[in-house]
């Protein structure tokens, strides 16, 4: 197999980004195992000679696509952390975090699959290891600052705490149709991360 060049010319980035794209419709759309090479050139309008021209199989390009949606994820992430050490109105921080994580959730296809995937696809489950490090890091340091005299496995234990019960309600409030009841689960998620934050 010849090596995979990053594309330097506009015209070469622009079909990989476009093949990145139509991989992120698909995937979210039939998921990893039911997706082909073939449906993400087809959605695209790219052939599939040139895709193994930008990527070596169809693992490849998960991860690329994996890597964008979480690329957005941690700047959101990093914001949080940002606002929570400059911003009196803490509740309306964590609102507003959860609520910017939320609009991610359109690819909620790809993220509920990827619990799946780490325990099949030993480079994805390297992937989104380090990627985990980077959120827990983000939110200890907010604990760190909160939490006086407190342990380092106390602070870890808490940052998993609050990311995994973010994340896992955020998927389970995109499935909801009615908006009155979504708006009352926000709320009532901002109120148990405020409170176990020890905010008041």
């Amino acid at each position: 197999m010849k090596d995979i060049k990053e594309p330097i010319q506009k015209r070469a980035i622009e079909k990989k980004l476009k093949l990145i794209e139509s991989a992120k419709k698909v995937f979210n759309d039939k998921g990893y195992h039911n997706t082909h090479i073939k449906d993400i050139t087809l959605e695209a309008g790219i052939s599939t000679g040139l895709f193994y021209k930008y990527f070596k199989d169809k693992n490849d390009i998960y991860i690329q696509v994996v890597k964008l949606l979480i690329e957005k994820d941690m700047e959101v992430v990093l914001d949080f952390k940002d606002r929570m050490s400059k911003e009196d109105n803490k509740k309306q921080v964590i609102r507003s975090y959860i609520e910017n994580r939320m609009e991610l959730i359109i690819y909620k296809g790809i993220m509920e699959e990827l619990d799946v995937l780490i325990k099949e696809n030993q480079s994805i489950k390297n992937f989104i290891n380090n990627v985990k490090k980077g959120y827990l890091n983000a939110i200890k340091d907010i604990l760190f600052q909160i939490w006086d005299n407190t342990t380092e496995s106390t602070i870890h234990v808490g940052a998993m705490l609050i990311w995994r019960t973010i994340y896992s309600n955020i998927i389970e409030i995109a499935n909801m149709n009615n908006l009155e009841l979504k708006n009352e689960y926000i709320d009532n998620l901002t109120d148990l991360i405020y409170q176990y934050m020890k905010l008041d």
